[in-house]
């Protein structure tokens, strides 16, 4: 599934070299260009939570549904100051103002890291975790036909090794192992889980999953378990974060 429409596109070009150029001139971005850039994120992951977890679905639960985007809007406020304070950082080379010409070239590699690919990746992630709470709600229905999960890995050369470790494993749905290792297990991770009467494995691989990847979405209502760009800022950047995630949440939630 395409990321961002056409007209979407355009807009965050736009968005992007005003809020370069901004920088460049004044050594700073306005709150409201940051805001800009944070709504953005936020309304780009909020999309993927409707595409995986369908307000459609039979047993859609609303209030789930809020908290995964209270959670994508923090991380949103997270990564909007990350690349803001990326892109003050390239202000100086050898110890002086760049040129325009030299910052320009490395601020749109950040761009297409920030906006583009890791952006992507975000929203597909998002999908995938949304999805996996749907498919949680569904097991858990009909855990008096199937009371046990299956852990399927992909297995080709793409597959990774504590993922393999774990194809095929069958435990019963309320087991602990659900709560920290419900796929997807990484970025970009193909495994699934499906629910089966099959018998219990006698033994489970001792393989800790990544901790920002230990989540059981249905239960722990968040997409995110940790968020990746929170830890680069310091002090001052947790706080700016924090105060552009708060408003948004009395304004919009």
């Amino acid at each position: 599934m395409k990321l961002n429409s056409t007209a979407e596109d355009d807009f965050l070009s736009r968005l992007i070299t005003s809020y370069i150029r901004q920088l460049f001139d004044d050594r700073e971005v306005t709150v409201e260009m940051q805001k800009k850039l944070f709504d953005y994120y936020y309304q780009e992951l909020a999309k993927a939570v409707d595409v995986g977890y369908s307000p459609k679905f039979k047993m859609y639960d609303e209030a789930l549904a809020v908290s995964f985007k209270k959670n994508i809007a923090e991380f949103s406020a997270f990564k909007a100051t990350s690349f803001k304070n990326q892109l003050e950082s390239l202000l100086i080379q050898d110890g002086k103002i760049a040129p325009w010409s030299a910052f320009k070239k490395l601020a749109d590699d950040l761009h297409l890291d920030y906006n583009r690919r890791w952006l992507q990746t975000e929203y597909h992630q998002t999908v995938a975790v949304a999805n996996m709470a749907q498919q949680w709600q569904q097991f858990e229905a009909d855990a008096d036909l199937y009371p046990n999960l299956k852990y399927n890995a992909v297995n080709d050369g793409r597959t990774r090794e504590e993922h393999r470790a774990w194809d095929g494993l069958v435990l019963p749905i309320n087991h602990p192992f659900w709560k920290k290792h419900l796929p997807p297990n990484d970025w970009g991770c193909r495994c699934n889980v499906t629910q089966t009467d099959e018998a219990v494995s006698k033994e489970i691989p001792e393989i800790k999953s990544k901790g920002a990847f230990a989540n059981n979405p249905a239960l722990s209502g968040k997409v995110f378990a940790e968020n990746a760009y929170k830890k680069g800022l310091d002090a001052d950047g947790v706080k700016e974060s924090k105060e552009l995630v708060s408003e948004f949440l009395v304004s919009k939630m």
